[in-house]
């Protein structure tokens, strides 16, 4: 590895002190992928209650596909 050649090792510490702070902006910016996975996962659910909005409509259940629309836009 490039820091632990001999004279660079101030750079060690360097990657050390900032290690906290570039998980932090992995995070902030979409990067952390278990953050990724966790939005991707929330995006399908929400997809999938509104397919279940559509299909109460569609069967004439109009007041449950109502409430279910109701805690979507709560959100």
């Amino acid at each position: 590895m490039e820091a632990s050649r001999p004279g660079k090792e101030y750079l060690i510490s360097l990657l050390n002190e900032s290690r906290a702070s570039w998980a932090i902006i992995r995070q902030w910016t979409g990067h952390d992928p278990a953050i990724a996975e966790r939005e991707a996962q929330i995006q399908r659910l929400e997809r999938l209650v509104w397919d279940a909005v559509y299909a109460l409509q569609k069967a004439g259940l109009d007041s449950e596909a109502a409430r279910l629309r109701r805690s979507l836009e709560k959100g």
